[in-house]
């Protein structure tokens, strides 16, 4: 994305994530959401570094603000980092922020999910 249109995109993500912080979700909708906010931020990609590390916590602090304290316990970060060639074979959805295929995104969103059938 051109530096020019990063302000304007992370105005419209936090307007989204505003929107849905109001809403009651159940845990599936929850797990879902929060792993979409992952892949948004990570594609809108406004830092030089760093984006994929603010991209997990912003998914945690979503999961944290819906499901409670626990679920910064969760281990998703191992998870990710232990299916490191997975993770981001499966973010990847395209070259061209505007052209991204999130037609192909349920194997991503399917990680966070699979990270608790794996967890002790």
């Amino acid at each position: 994305m051109e530096p020019e249109n990063v302000s304007k995109e992370m105005r419209a993500f936090f307007e989204q994530l505003a929107k849905l912080l109001v809403q009651k979700l159940t845990r599936t909708e929850t797990f879902y959401f929060a792993s979409l906010t992952h892949l948004r931020f990570a594609h809108i990609h406004p830092f030089s570094d760093g984006n994929g590390r603010a991209a997990r916590l912003l998914e945690k602090w979503f999961l944290a603000e819906n499901l409670g304290r626990e679920a910064w316990k969760l281990p998703s970060e191992k998870y990710y980092k232990e299916h490191q060639e997975t993770y981001y074979k499966t973010i990847n959805l395209g070259v061209n922020f505007y052209e991204l295929d999130y037609d192909r995104c349920l194997p991503f969103l399917e990680m966070l999910p699979q990270c608790l059938k794996e967890s002790p």
